[in-house]
């Protein structure tokens, strides 16, 4: 079941729809967090962002756009909770980072 407020909070946190570039922005996600625990949520995004980050591919036989794909897939699979929205913009942070 997807939690919509943690994947709207990565969409926040990489400012996905706002930006042109994936961005850490913090602020965003305190703010759409209201007081709710805001530095809990951010911490869950930050750990989330930096997983997919850790996510090894074997760039030799992927292009950037599957080995995007390879990641968001095992993401998808290690958190189903998580929406597409946020595997998109997790997708479009990691393919921006290893371009």
């Amino acid at each position: 079941m997807e939690d919509a407020r943690v994947s709207q909070a990565i969409v926040e946190y990489l400012a996905k729809g706002r930006s042109p570039f994936p961005k850490s922005d913090e602020d965003a996600v305190i703010a759409f967090a209201g007081g709710a625990e805001p530095e809990a949520l951010l911490a869950h995004v930050k750990g989330l962002t930096g997983e997919m980050m850790s996510i090894e591919v074997d760039w030799s036989a992927r292009t950037l756009s599957e080995g995007g794909r390879e990641a968001q897939r095992i993401m998808a699979e290690r958190h189903p909770e998580l929406g597409q929205n946020a595997l998109e913009a997790l997708y479009w942070m990691f393919t921006y980072n290893w371009r």
